[in-house]
């Protein structure tokens, strides 16, 4: 390394240096973040969710589709729970006389979809908006047009397909039936609060509105073919007592739990099909690393320092 350093020119060492104090910064900060989850898993215990208390918790069970209605991701057209797809272009440039490829992304989307998580007999609902999610089902292929062209059975492609392919589909799932460890902010609604009557009269008139000829038919009372203030006054009461019935309905509907992220970001929102201990794992084996890497570049800013000053 001091071989390398030395061979530095003059007019580069304020570069150099400006890098591998990034590094070190960025190391640092990666460092924090994962030993921050790490001891955030280790500390948390697991709920059941028939007891799970409101607020921050930790629950482990297995995802299912709700109602039976699952979701396809868009790519591999593979039904799931969640998916995260992405397609990208290989790009060839001449830099410093020399040849060189990279995949540039063209398209990408993350599922926003909920889900049910499961552990028995209660279960609750999971939005993954925002989600840290950590998978293990991952696709890869080729093709030679932007979308693809065909769909991709749980198995990817050899990096050879590459070579003649100028694409690149890439897609994250989350499959039905996985076991699931899930950390994020439980809270528990009745349908009323999710939606107020105000929302629900507005939904009825909008309901309305999208069929115009029978709109008229309903409220044109001196059938002029246009509502006025005074035929549109009527309507309104009749929304407001269609939507007071259906706002009944929905008061006497069951409460729905749900996971999602928390309010607070100093909180990790984070679903995994790993199981807790592996996950725990890979935290801190990725902080070890990342402080391994942090005490590399801050020795390397003092020597750098040390030398050029």
């Amino acid at each position: 390394m001091n071989q390398i350093l030395t061979e530095i020119p003059p007019q580069d060492y304020p570069y150099v240096l400006g890098t591998v104090m990034a590094a070190a910064l960025l190391s640092f900060y990666w460092f924090v973040r994962n030993w921050k989850r790490l001891r955030i898993i280790e500390d948390t215990p697991t709920a059941k969710l028939r007891s799970a208390h409101q607020g921050y918790v930790e629950l482990e069970g297995k995802g299912q589709f709700i109602d039976n209605q699952p979701v396809y991701a868009p790519l591999s057209n593979h039904p799931c729970l969640w998916y995260s797809s992405k397609i990208e272009q290989q790009e060839t440039f001449t830099e410093n006389g020399r040849t060189q490829t990279r995949w540039n992304a063209v398209y990408s989307n993350t599922s926003k979809h909920c889900f049910k998580l499961t552990d028995g007999d209660s279960s609750c609902e999971v939005d993954p908006e925002r989600a840290e999610v950590n998978g293990n089902e991952k696709l890869v292929w080729y093709g030679n047009t932007e979308w693809p062209t065909r769909t991709q059975m749980l198995e990817s492609q050899s990096i050879v397909h590459a070579m003649s392919n100028p694409y690149r589909y890439s897609e994250w799932l989350i499959l039905p039936g996985q076991p699931l460890y899930i950390l994020g902010q439980f809270s528990t609604h009745s349908a009323t609060t999710r939606k107020s009557l105000r929302d629900v009269i507005i939904d009825v008139i909008n309901d309305w509105k999208r069929d115009q000829a029978a709109l008229r038919k309903r409220f044109d009372t001196n059938r002029d073919g246009n509502i006025d203030q005074q035929e549109w006054e009527a309507a309104r009461s009749e929304a407001q007592v269609e939507a007071q019935r259906i706002y009944d309905q929905l008061a006497v509907e069951p409460d729905t739990n749900i996971i999602a992220k928390p309010d607070n970001p100093s909180q990790p929102f984070i679903i995994s099909v790993y199981p807790q201990t592996l996950l725990a794992q890979k935290f801190r084996r990725n902080s070890y690393a990342a402080l391994s890497a942090c005490i590399v570049s801050v020795c390397a800013t003092v020597w750098l320092i040390h030398v050029h000053g």
